[in-house]
């Protein structure tokens, strides 16, 4: 998963990684670490971060050839 549109839209709206982990409740850590791919969030910690800067999560479910 590419979570470069994370830190690019958060540039766009001139937030620091301290105005967002600030504005979403997480720590710095975890935003950093989202950023540079380094992590595995939960649906509800993207979900913190995407109300932030007003965007939208879409999620797809990948049919399993058997």
């Amino acid at each position: 998963m590419n979570f470069e549109i994370i830190k690019e839209r958060r540039a766009l709206l001139g937030l620091t990684q301290q105005d967002l982990a600030d504005y979403s409740g997480l720590s710095v850590r975890i935003i950093k670490s989202i950023e540079n791919g380094k992590a595995n969030p939960s649906v509800s910690t993207l979900t913190k971060i995407t109300d932030v800067l007003g965007l939208e999560i879409m999620m797809k479910v990948k049919e399993l050839n058997k």
